[in-house]
């Protein structure tokens, strides 16, 4: 009722605003001229907008009592317009590598589930494990991609991949991704095994001190397009100038992708050259290797080096050029930075443990054979224990969004205790934290922002509290050949090395693209076995 009284009486006051704010602008009435009518016209425009939302306000608030929905949350903003409170102090945290930090801070200081202004626009943001549930398993259908989650990946991706598309079109390109991770190619530890081994031989002697993160991220783009290309970029060995390149482009282009997405929608429109320029560079080099798998196939020529590669199949259901090469960058996305990020979480982790090394050596050394089983990996559970422990702590995907496509209903959030339902309108862009909620005390204890592989021995059981890859029918794909990757490499790394020593003593910190990265890197030391 508050907000149709305000409504009703703005209408008189924007009446007098309209008339006061043009006779300041226009001073001698008595000239009248297209232009001071246009003026008068936005002028009224504005009024009119003003007045509608307080009545669409009410009209909201009422549908929402009806159907049982309760208030929510609002971040209490300094500046109420456009929010300019929370820009600048997200972009001092973006800036210092504390982004993170400060979304589990304002959960903290505000409530699980609050709305918040973002240059003018409101975006709820929310730590529940059900309203994440909802939005991307239950009510799936009420929440594609769209919003900062779209704007983010759309640069480098197109329209037409996995990540960026929605309805039948996605269907169409999982339903074709799909079999390229099935367990047979996923077990198969050959792919990993050569590039594991130029990571493990780059690696400097005894106590000298070198970046694990650098050395992983060139590890598993070499692995990454060996598998998916056939072709390695060998950056651990001999890389070509062609590969250097389309890795400097790659690079580029998932950073500055994702400061355009932060622009917000109207200024994301703006011409950026060098960004086309290395998305058009890296799509080039996928599209050379493309072409030449197509050409050796019509030719019929001698079966490849490996028995499995991920184009070879891909180009079985004859998909167009352009649409391949957006699946093929999807996954070398998801493929490389990901995967990266997650191993050298669990070296930066296990670094700042010498008991966890040790626990983890002795059981790595009770497996008898170098060369270990897919099986066999997935029988030992302290190994896996710290993969989950360091995805919990340091999730490479850190924050997630959807948009709501229809007026809908998330079902917690809502009231003074935020137990009630919330009803979220249309176009209302969703974001949460799984840095925040993968720290919950409720869930994982009083030391849940400890690192401790021990916790999951417990009788901890956890659902969507714990969503490092996602969840519901978008859940990731390549959760298996990450995870695969991972185990592999921690395997081969502790039979060869003893002991593990972090060689910085700064805080955790997290650079944010479209991935999140250890701002600068990973310093550590080794002693050989």
């Amino acid at each position: 009722m508050g907000s149709l009284v305000v409504a009703a009486l703005s209408v008189p006051l924007s009446a007098w605003g309209i008339h006061r704010a043009y006779s300041w602008l226009v001073p001698d009435s008595s000239d009248v001229s297209l232009s001071r009518y246009l003026l008068l016209v936005g002028l009224a425009a504005l009024a009119i907008r003003v007045s509608c939302s307080f009545f669409n306000s009410d009209r909201f608030q009422a549908r929402a009592r009806l159907l049982g929905c309760g208030p929510v949350a609002l971040y209490p903003h300094k500046d109420p317009i456009l929010g300019l409170d929370g820009f600048f102090g997200a972009l001092r945290a973006l800036n210092s590598h504390r982004l993170l930090e400060f979304y589990a801070g304002r959960f903290s200081s505000c409530a699980p589930t609050y709305y918040t202004i973002a240059l003018g626009k409101w975006i709820l943001m929310t730590n529940e494990a059900e309203n994440i549930k909802t939005i991307l398993s239950t009510k799936m259908a009420d929440w594609p991609i769209d919003g900062p989650r779209l704007l983010a990946t759309l640069p480098v991706l197109g329209p037409d991949s996995i990540f960026t598309s929605n309805g039948e079109p996605w269907h169409r390109a999982r339903a074709m991704l799909k079999p390229s991770f099935v367990r047979d190619q996923v077990a198969d530890l050959k792919c990993f095994d050569r590039h594991t081994r130029n990571m493990l031989a780059a690696i400097p002697g005894d106590d000298v001190a070198f970046d694990m993160q650098s050395l992983l991220l060139d590890m598993t783009m070499d692995s990454s397009t060996d598998f998916l290309l056939g072709y390695s970029t060998n950056l651990l060995s001999e890389a070509s100038p062609e590969a250097q390149q389309f890795v400097r482009d790659f690079e580029y282009a998932s950073r500055e992708s994702a400061k355009k997405a932060r622009l917000g929608t109207l200024l994301f429109h703006l011409p950026h050259p060098a960004l086309r320029r290395a998305v058009r560079g890296l799509r080039e080099y996928v599209r050379f290797y493309l072409k030449k798998a197509i050409a050796e196939a019509e030719k019929g020529a001698g079966a490849r080096e490996r028995s499995y590669v991920f184009l070879d199949e891909l180009l079985k259901a004859n998909p167009p050029e352009d649409y391949t090469i957006d699946q093929i960058l999807s996954i070398l996305i998801a493929g490389r930075d990901t995967t990266a990020t997650a191993m050298t979480a669990a070296f930066y982790f296990l670094a700042r443990d010498p008991a966890a090394v040790a626990k983890l050596r002795d059981e790595i050394l009770g497996v008898g054979d170098a060369n270990p089983t897919w099986e066999q990996l997935k029988q030992l559970k302290y190994l896996n224990n710290v993969i989950k422990e360091a995805l919990r702590l340091f999730s490479p995907v850190a924050t997630n969004s959807r948009t709501a496509n229809k007026e809908t209903i998330l079902p917690r959030g809502g009231g003074k205790d935020g137990k009630q339902p919330i009803l979220v309108p249309k176009g209302m862009s969703v974001r949460w934290s799984l840095h925040a909620l993968h720290r919950s005390k409720d869930v994982f204890g009083p030391d849940a922002d400890e690192f401790r592989p021990e916790r999951w021995d417990s009788d901890l059981r956890v659902s969507w509290e714990y969503v490092p890859f996602s969840g519901g029918p978008r859940i990731c794909l390549g959760q298996q050949f990450a995870l695969t990757q991972i185990a592999y490499t921690l395997f081969q790394f502790f039979r060869t090395f003893r002991s593990l020593e972090a060689r910085d003593d700064g805080p955790l910190l997290a650079r944010t693209n479209l991935t999140i990265s250890f701002p600068f890197g990973c310093l550590v030391s080794v002693k050989r076995a």
